[in-house]
């Protein structure tokens, strides 16, 4: 049977080999020439759409749910299963989602929970929960919480700040959810937990009807004042020690944003094992204590140093 000049560009544009360009990544060039199709050759396009999923070419799935093809539900839940790679799950659950159907939600988790594909495949998993109806935010927690990269467990925590409702300048750029969200990328386990308990309190008082100024969200420290001013420099600057002096006059906020960036920098600066040290930091405690399991000659006895003033 001859076939349509439409229906030869469609076919084209379909085994056109995938080029180094954001279009040719994210779609297939030229497909929508299915449009102009007639219903014969339509379902026979869709047809060769459906059966190019096996190939785990995830321009095909966005193609699919472009041109509204409900038929192809079945083989686009077939693609969100572990026989498919990481990348193309992402695609077919979207695919599926904006078809209507949640099949996919189920994939996602189990990408963020076994930390599988790579760091951009569980990024985008993560931002895709957040498009579901009622997305569960505990896995989202879990996944901002346990993400071995930094890329992918910001984007967790992005994905969980925004189905909160607490992604708007005003709270997202506070005191209290940076800190949040920068302790929840160090590599200690415990600074990780405590910044998942303080994010789960947040979301517990937020969803009580609590607002963001009652939460302190909106905070924003003075970094005009000298003492904090110079604190703050100081750990982004060369000098041989964090700027501490007066610091222990501080209280509430200013006290607990101190701390907290000690806890952020424990496991990449010494000086912030002195510092903890210094401030008698006894949140410090078990993250020295994880420090301590792999920290060999003048490192390891700084950190038995430490922790033994702040357990006497």
């Amino acid at each position: 049977m001859a076939r349509s000049a439409a229906f030869r560009r469609f076919v084209a544009a379909v085994n056109t080999p995938v080029t180094l360009s954001r279009d040719s990544l994210d779609e297939l060039p030229g497909v929508g020439v299915i449009h102009d199709l007639d219903a014969e050759e339509r379902v026979e396009a869709e047809n060769v759409l459906i059966a190019k999923l096996a190939d785990n070419d995830g321009r095909v799935a966005t193609a699919l749910a472009d041109i509204g093809c409900e038929r192809a539900i079945p083989a686009l839940v077939q693609a969100t299963t572990e026989a498919a790679a990481p990348t193309m799950r992402v695609f077919a659950a979207r695919a599926l989602l904006r078809l209507g159907d949640h099949s996919g939600r189920d994939a996602l988790t189990r990408m963020l929970r076994t930390h599988d594909g790579s760091a951009i495949d569980r990024g985008s998993a993560a931002r895709l929960l957040a498009d579901f109806p009622d997305p569960d935010r505990e896995i989202l927690l879990e996944a901002a919480s346990t993400e071995p990269d930094s890329l992918a467990g910001t984007q967790a925590t992005r994905a969980l700040l925004t189905v909160a409702g607490l992604d708007g300048e005003d709270t997202r750029w506070g005191e209290v959810l940076l800190s949040i969200s920068g302790r929840l990328r160090s590599t200690l386990p415990s600074v990780r937990a405590e910044a998942a308990d303080e994010l789960r309190a947040v979301l517990a008082k937020w969803d009580a009807g609590e607002t963001a100024e009652e939460l302190g969200l909106t905070w924003r420290a003075d970094k005009q004042d000298k003492v904090l001013g110079r604190f703050i420099t100081s750990i982004n600057g060369p000098e041989p020690e964090f700027g501490v002096d007066g610091l222990d006059e501080l209280t509430g906020r200013e006290r607990t944003l101190v701390e907290n960036r000690v806890l952020l920098r424990l496991h990449v600066d010494r000086r912030a094992v002195r510092a903890a040290g210094r401030l008698k930091v006894r949140r410090a405690i078990e993250p020295l204590r994880e420090l301590l399991g792999s920290a060999e000659g003048e490192e390891r006895d700084e950190i038995k140093s430490v922790l033994d003033s702040l357990t006497r």
